[in-house]
């Protein structure tokens, strides 16, 4: 059996955790007269999700005997239902694949599964969107008063996630790309050039300059006359708008924490750190102290979880994910 034929040739985009920039991001693409984001769904969480749909073919292909000669069908099973996945986000904007011409922009805030994009979507155009993991986390806490270390740990985690992906992937024809937030924001048409180039769009064809007009969508700080919480409606961008600052007012201890947790992977997406070179051992004293304090409360927090009814284990992890997302 051959691989599925390639069907509408949909945009993903991966942000690195949420507070990453994906809205912002996916609003520029949909500028461009040749793609759509009209969907219901604004952040369709399939790739994060897709260790369910892998395990399915893996326990499916293993009833399957050597004798059948189907060696490499577990690859092709895997596409299959991925074309089923970009049916369902074609359907989501009134259409079917023949009927569709411009490109579905779709999003998810999270790159968990990230190694398994590919093997549902071997095909598609993957954009992967990281932030300086510094505005990422104090974002998340002025947005939804997640915690400094809990984010932070997060930030590591997805993270390593992207660089070891880009390691393994790298050498393959497979296609993605990695931008920095900061990047656009600083350079918005020379990244989306980019951007267009790598995906084959037509840089002639888009508004630059609605681009750089572009509303303000889920700022943690920029939220509009009245409004006290985060919200996602469009705000018209001042000239004061600066999402780059969200960290300048951290001291030492943040710092010290962050470099601790997640120093090494800033520095691996060119980012700058900022570092203070006395009193080392104070500090590597004290970090120590909070990696225990961490592992010991994780561990209590663990097995008390394991305890509970699941009616309240299913309660209490809506209301962590409200917390981060």
């Amino acid at each position: 059996m051959s691989s599925p034929a390639s069907l509408a040739d949909p945009i993903f985009i991966l942000g690195i955790l949420p507070r990453s920039g994906t809205n912002f991001l996916k609003g520029l693409l949909c500028l461009h007269p040749d793609c759509d984001a009209s969907a219901p769904i604004p952040e369709d969480h399939l790739v994060h999700c897709a260790d369910l749909l892998v395990k399915y073919v893996n326990s499916v292909s293993w009833h399957w005997r050597p004798s059948w000669g189907a060696e490499g069908q577990k690859d092709v099973l895997c596409q299959y239902l991925g074309n089923g996945l970009v049916s369902f986000l074609t359907s989501q904007i009134g259409g079917d694949e023949t009927q569709v011409k411009r490109r579905i922009v779709t999003k998810t805030p999270s790159v968990r599964n990230l190694g398994y994009f590919f093997r549902l979507f071997p095909r598609a155009h993957l954009l992967i969107l990281v932030r300086d993991g510094r505005a990422v986390v104090e974002s998340s806490v002025k947005s939804f008063g997640s915690n400094y270390e809990t984010m932070m740990r997060h930030w590591a985690d997805a993270a390593h996630t992207v660089l070891r992906f880009d390691q393994a992937t790298q050498s393959s024809d497979f296609k993605y790309l990695i931008v920095r937030y900061e990047d656009l924001w600083n350079n918005l048409e020379g990244e989306l050039r980019k951007i267009f180039a790598f995906l084959g769009l037509n840089a002639e064809t888009y508004d630059f300059d609605a681009a750089a007009n572009l509303p303000v969508r889920g700022s943690s700080e920029f939220r509009g006359l009245g409004e006290e919480a985060v919200h996602w409606k469009p705000v018209e961008k001042t000239p004061d708008f600066n999402p780059l600052l969200r960290w300048s007012h951290w001291g030492r201890a943040l710092h010290e924490r962050f470099h601790w947790i997640a120093g090494q992977y800033l520095v691996e997406f060119g980012y700058e750190e900022k570092q203070c070179s006395a009193n080392r051992l104070l500090w590597l004293v004290w970090n120590t102290v909070l990696d225990i304090r961490w592992r010991v409360r994780d561990t209590v927090q663990r097995r008390i979880f394991e305890k509970l009814p699941v009616r309240i284990k299913v309660r209490i992890k809506r209301l962590f994910k409200k917390r981060i997302v």
